[in-house]
This record gives structure tokens, C-alpha cells and sequence, in this order.
């Protein structure tokens, strides 16, 4: 029973969660079977604990003691838990949902024709309504449905000639569907950006250029005007505009936004700049750390709680190129426990990997590489990366050209990386094969000297367009060349 989904999904539940869910069990409203009360009861006291107790035949014994063991009537008592806390689940979430009670309430009276009830409590809802902080897509739904109730009430019940809430309830719906639209749009985009993947935009460009010509009557709807600005900035990524818009909202107009949105104001300036520092302008760096360090003081990179595993990866990677190791390392420690379960162990492995990697300890980088497991695309190409730099590091040439070869072949044959991405990465691993190439080569006593190889080496790849990981393939050969760099760039700024 220890793998059962009940007994998995009750030890995820915090101890205040657990305890209100024995409230919930032991409610006569929601559940009058003796046994899956006595279920729980046991559960809750071995499955931490001794998990040895939580064999099926021992917990039969003891919820079923004069009976003879009967695998169907234990998994009938586990799935009558199951769904109680299925039900629990869903009531905390509506709980936790501004408005749902007052929404509802409202509903049911005007369904159930208790007036006086719906024009009392339309009163309170809307005092609420106008007193909310945030103009989120929170507040247009919870309008929207308050409106929708209220303006057929107006119509049908008192009088028909008042149409002012007919019209604020179409208003409200249009400004609740282009904040979704707009926002889930952005999603869209970033996954078309991240995975091989294409999505039909229904309506998106006639949403954009409306709201483009009516923007006059959007001027107040913050929530509105940010999703737009992310938007753009992922559409028209070589205007800096759109970027700079996103800065200004982040210094004058955060504290107008509510959590989500705060949340995705920060995530999506990030992006950015990320997108940015792969194209080659290194001047994002030491922006994007700072705003990450912004982020984490003040709780805006979270999500629910958690960090996410690429923002722990870019901070790591960051901290490094800055040459922050105690902060960084500091960092991966610290946060560790705020990395979702799933990836948890893979996440800080790599992570640990890639600072050892920066300090030169590759020994001990590759100590934490074994212990990594592919759990997807990114994860297998950022292994790859990494025991690549890590290979060349120590000299290792066999294991190298194999790598190089076998990466190629991934890349080839991989079907959810995007035709750009592969482009990026065979320009990579060329340049790279490349690089090792001319390591290998026995110092010359005519011609070109390896130093000077990796100099012109240097300056292709400086001029290549489309190629990840360009960083790591420039300071390679910076540090491979050393004065015959030095030597070629001065000719070119003397001609």
C-alpha cells in the first residue's frame, strides 16, 4: 500500500493540510463511512513512521478484524479515501479563489428566485469588486459573472429600459478575454521558442490590432498593457522598446500588479535578456544577475513557492561567468529545497557540476555529472555541454571526439528540438570538433602556430551567426591563443 496514490498523494500534504483533511474526513456533511475514517487514522500514524505497517494484509486486519481478507473490499475503503480527498482538494482551491463564495451565493439566489438575498449580498460583492487591489484577470472574471447575474436580474425583474449593466458586462468580458488571450498567447510563444512546437493564434491578430486602435479605452488596465508589452517583446525581439517598457513597469508600476503577474513581469524580463546573452551581447549579464538577485529577495522569481529549474540553472550559470563562486555556491545550497521534487536531484547535480567545472575542479565536476539523469531535451543538451567543456578541460581527446560524434548524431536525429536550435547547436559542435582538432595538433616549427590557429579560429567564430554556447567556444580560443590573439586583433583595428 506504501505505493499506492492515496498513501503518495497524502505524504505530500503539509502537516496544517493533513490536519484539516482529518477534519474534512470526520465531517458528516462530506463523509459517514466508519472506515475510511479508521483509514486515515491508521495511515496518518504509520505511513511516516513504519512503513512495514502499511502492508495490505496487516491494515485489512485492523480495519476489517472478523473478517476474511478481501483484496476488493480494501481497495473499495483506499478508493472512497481517495475520493474524499479528491473532493478536499477541490474545496481548498475554491476556498483559496477570490470571490468563489460571493460569486456563487449570488448565483444561487438568483436562480432560486431569493431576492432579497441577491440584492443584499450584490451590495457586499460590489464594495469588494471596487475595493480589490489588482485589475488582474481575476477581478475582470469575478466582475464579468457578478454582472452577468445582476444585469438579467435588472432586466427581467425590475426594469428592462436600464441597460448601463448589459453594457458593463459586455465590457468587462471583452477586458477578461484580451488579458487571457493576450497572456496565454505569451505562453505560446515561449513555448514555439523553447521546443519544436506550432500553435494556431485564433483571433490574436485581430485582438491586436483592436486593442492597438481602441487603447484609449484600456488606458487604466495595467494587467492589459503589460501582457501586450511581454507579448511584443517575444514578437518583435529586436525592438529594445518593448524591453525598456518592461524595465519602467518593474520599477514604477510593480506594486499595481498582483502576484502573478508581478511574478510574470520579472520571469519574462529575464527571458529576455537570456534570449539576448545567446545572441552575444554579454552586457545582459550582469544585468540579468542583478535582476535575478532582485528576484530572489524578494520572493517575485518564485512560483507557489518554488524555483523554478531553469532560473536555479541561469543564476548557477551566471554566478560563474562572473566569477561569484562563493554566492553561487552559497546559492545552490540554500535553495536547493525550493527546487520542485521531480527534478530536484538532477537540477542541483548539474548545477554543482557546471561551478566545479568554473573553479577547475573537473574531477570533481564529473563526480556530480554521473549522477544526472535525462529527464528531458534541455537536461540532455545541457549534460552534453557541459562533459564536452569538461573533456577538453582534462585533455581527455578519445572521449572527447567520441562525444562530439555521438552528440552530432543527437542533435540530427532529434525530433522535438526546432530547426534553429539544431542549426545553433551543429554550428556548435563544429566549431568545437574544430577546436579539438587544433589541440591536437603537434606544435609547428613552419607555418601557422597552433597559437595562431586558434586566433583565426577566434575570429570565425566571433563573425558566426546561430550558434549556441558561442561564450565557452570564445574564451577557449582566447585562452588557447593568448598574445597571437592579441596580435591579430591589433592588425585588424590598424587596417
Amino acid at each position: 500500500m506504501r505505493d499506492s496514490k492515496l498513501v503518495k498523494n497524502l505524504k505530500k500534504l503539509d502537516g496544517k493540510t493533513r490536519q484539516r483533511f482529518k477534519v474534512y474526513v470526520n465531517s458528516p456533511y462530506f463523509n459517514q463511512h466508519k472506515k475510511t475514517k479508521q483509514l486515515l487514522q491508521y495511515l496518518y500514524q504509520y505511513m511516516d513512521k513504519n512503513e512495514k505497517k502499511l502492508d495490505r494484509q496487516l491494515v485489512f486486519k485492523k480495519l476489517f478484524p472478523e473478517d476474511d481478507y478481501s483484496e476488493q473490499l480494501l481497495f473499495d475503503t483506499m478508493s472512497s479515501l481517495k475520493k474524499l480527498l479528491h473532493g478536499f482538494l477541490a474545496q481548498q482551491r475554491y476556498e483559496d479563489r477570490p470571490f468563489a463564495e460571493e460569486l456563487y451565493l449570488l448565483e444561487y439566489a438568483y436562480y432560486h428566485n431569493q431576492f432579497d438575498l441577491l440584492t443584499n449580498r450584490a451590495k457586499h460583492l460590489d464594495r469588494r469588486l471596487n475595493n480589490y487591489p489588482f485589475r488582474d484577470s481575476d477581478h475582470y472574471h469575478a466582475r464579468f459573472r457578478y454582472l452577468n447575474t445582476m444585469a438579467y436580474y435588472q432586466v427581467h425583474h425590475e426594469d428592462r429600459s436600464k441597460t448601463e449593466r448589459l453594457q458593463a458586462l459586455n465590457d468587462h468580458l471583452d477586458r477578461y478575454y484580451l488579458l487571457e488571450k493576450l497572456r496565454h498567447s505569451c505562453q505560446l510563444v515561449t513555448n514555439e521558442l523553447l521546443i519544436n512546437s506550432k500553435f494556431e493564434y485564433t483571433f490574436l491578430e485581430e485582438v491586436l490590432e483592436y486593442y492597438r486602435e481602441k487603447q484609449h479605452r484600456f488606458v487604466e488596465d495595467l494587467s492589459i498593457h503589460l501582457y501586450y508589452t511581454i507579448l511584443m517583446s517575444l514578437r518583435e525581439d529586436e525592438k529594445p522598446e518593448h524591453y525598456q517598457e518592461l524595465k519602467r513597469l518593474l520599477k514604477e508600476q510593480v506594486d499595481r500588479l498582483s502576484p502573478r503577474e508581478k511574478s510574470d513581469l520579472y520571469s519574462y524580463a529575464n527571458n529576455y535578456c537570456v534570449r539576448q546573452i545567446n545572441k552575444g551581447y554579454r552586457d545582459f549579464q550582469k544585468e540579468l544577475f542583478e535582476l535575478y538577485q532582485e528576484g530572489l529577495s524578494n520572493g517575485l522569481i518564485f512560483t507557489n513557492g518554488l524555483l523554478n529549474e531553469w532560473n536555479y540553472k541561469n543564476i548557477t550559470v551566471l554566478g560563474c561567468i562572473l566569477g561569484e563562486f562563493e554566492w553561487t555556491e552559497n546559492f545552490l545550497e540554500t535553495f536547493k529545497e525550493r527546487l520542485p521534487e521531480k527534478p530536484r536531484a538532477n537540477s542541483y547535480n548539474y548545477n554543482m557540476a557546471h561551478l566545479n567545472y568554473s573553479k577547475h575542479n573537473y574531477s570533481e565536476a564529473l563526480d556530480h555529472l554521473l549522477l544526472v539523469r535525462f529527464s528531458d531535451v534541455k537536461y540532455h543538451l545541457n549534460y552534453n555541454n557541459l562533459l564536452l567543456a569538461t573533456y577538453y578541460a582534462l585533455g581527455d581527446t578519445e572521449a572527447l571526439m567520441s562525444l562530439l560524434d555521438t552528440f552530432r548524431i543527437y542533435v540530427i536525429r532529434n525530433r522535438k528540438m526546432t530547426v534553429d536550435l539544431k542549426k545553433q547547436y551543429t554550428n556548435f559542435l563544429r566549431y568545437a570538433k574544430k577546436l579539438t582538432q587544433i589541440k591536437q595538433l603537434p606544435r609547428s616549427f613552419g607555418g601557422s602556430s597552433k597559437e595562431e590557429k586558434f586566433a583565426a579560429l577566434y575570429m570565425q567564430i566571433r563573425q558566426a551567426e546561430n550558434i549556441v554556447n558561442r561564450y565557452w567556444l570564445e574564451n577557449t580560443c582566447r585562452e588557447e591563443a593568448g598574445a597571437a590573439l592579441e596580435k591579430l586583433l591589433a592588425e585588424q583595428e590598424t587596417v
